[in-house]
């Protein structure tokens, strides 16, 4: 598996503190990794990470260990964050950041909007999350039109931003079909963890 990570950029308003004697807080370099959903050892490292679905997602997708490692290296690297890049309504974006700081690692969901400072509105944790959109508003979110990413490739990146609530009635099977979308084998067994996941999550 040959991975390439995109150019450098930064997100004004997020930040980090500056090496190397990390006493000066200045914009966070990060590097555009959108190739990485091309790969189902991305998603098996998502469903199984920020959305706690293992080990269902381990025998969701024919992934050779190696491949697995190699991509668990690209997105834990601590030199280049490797960021996923969702395009929102106009031209705002929702930047999702692998923020590789040794002992303070998480994963930074980040709302870019043209003239204001860029706001982490959502944070997954290794010792917990924060939450910021509902049920109704990641499907429409899910939505939108998109020349880069498929409706089931934007409905999980942002699954981990739902908060607290009821989710729809037909929550599971729509989950399945986003599954299916990222090609999945076991989408029944998949969609009920993530279900129970979530359900730990936000209560």
């Amino acid at each position: 598996m040959a991975l390439t990570i995109g150019s450098a950029f930064t997100i004004p308003g997020y930040t980090t503190m500056a090496a190397p004697d990390y006493d000066i807080e200045c914009d966070a370099t990060v590097y555009a990794a959108d190739g990485v959903v091309g790969y189902p050892a991305f998603w098996w490292h998502y469903l199984s990470g920020p959305l706690g679905a293992y080990p269902e997602s381990e025998t969701a997708f024919e992934v050779q260990a190696a491949d697995y490692n190699a991509m668990g290296a690209v997105l834990d690297d601590p030199e280049r964050w490797p960021v996923i890049s969702v395009q929102l309504d106009g031209e705002a974006w929702l930047r999702i950041v692998y923020r590789n700081i040794e002992d303070g690692a998480g994963l930074d969901f980040v709302e870019q909007r043209p003239g204001r400072p860029a706001e982490v509105v959502t944070s997954v944790e290794g010792h917990g999350f924060t939450s910021a959109m509902t049920w109704a508003e990641l499907l429409a979110a899910a939505a939108l039109p998109d020349e880069r990413l498929t409706w089931a490739q934007r409905l999980i990146l942002m699954l981990p931003m739902l908060g607290p609530q009821e989710l729809s009635e037909d929550a599971e099977e729509i989950l399945r079909g986003a599954m299916e979308g990222i090609g999945a084998r076991n989408r029944s067994a998949l969609a009920a963890a993530l279900l129970d996941a979530l359900d730990w999550r936000t209560h």
